[in-house]
């Protein structure tokens, strides 16, 4: 709510652009810059780079804040002054802090900047739900798996996406198959062992032959 002292009425803002008709005892706004109702210098705020003569807007370095000090945007005046933690500057403070304005017929500025369109996109990137698949693969109907080197996936085919998958749907198979070979081999092996069996049994009933003979 606006407050009728003289000590915190809003600065005049055609004074500071030195185009004010009226003088300071006739202007129904003030003609003292002080920090508690005007702006700081933007251009000695970039790196001391104010060319202008006797600059009405405060020459002070105070750091980097953020955000719109809504006192001193709606009212035209912070008591806080340079000691404010939010940006004193003309311009609606729901529209910065948003992205929107609820009050109908809004006269202060809707200043958009490059960070608020960044998120904004950032945003809808993130709303949208869109996936990432690495290395283009693709599964058809079928179930086949097919590669693709860059181009689109035919029209009978799915992308496979983090939230599609299901377990098991990239396996190894570990059941190994023996080959004609190595049957052939382990069954030779297992012949010699056949007849290195029936040799021992026909060499140890000789020997039990020659013995009853001796006796």
């Amino acid at each position: 709510m606006y407050q009728h002292d003289p000590a915190k009425i809003a600065i005049c803002w055609p004074f500071l652009q030195g185009n004010c008709p009226n003088t300071a005892e006739t202007c129904n706004l003030s003609h003292d810059p002080t920090p508690e109702r005007t702006p700081l210098c933007v251009h000695f705020l970039n790196k001391g780079r104010c060319t202008r003569e006797k600059c009405l807007y405060p020459h002070v370095n105070v750091g980097k804040r953020e955000g719109v000090c809504r006192d001193f945007a709606v009212l035209g005046y912070c008591e806080r002054g340079l000691e404010c933690d939010k940006q004193h500057v003309r311009e609606c403070p729901d529209f910065a802090e948003k992205g929107t304005c609820g009050t109908k017929g809004c006269k202060l500025p809707h200043v958009i900047r490059a960070n608020q369109k960044r998120k904004a996109a950032a945003a809808a990137a993130a709303s949208s739900g869109a996936s990432v698949v690495r290395g283009s693969a693709f599964i058809a109907a079928g179930g086949e798996k097919r590669g693709s080197a860059g181009g689109d996936a035919p029209e009978d085919v799915h992308m496979l996406t983090a939230e599609d998958g299901q377990l098991g749907d990239e396996f190894i198979s570990l059941t190994f198959k023996e080959s004609d070979s190595e049957d052939e081999s382990e069954s030779e092996d297992e012949d010699d062992d056949d007849n290195e069996g029936t040799d021992d049994e026909e060499g140890s009933e000789s020997s039990m032959g020659d013995l009853e003979v001796n006796m």
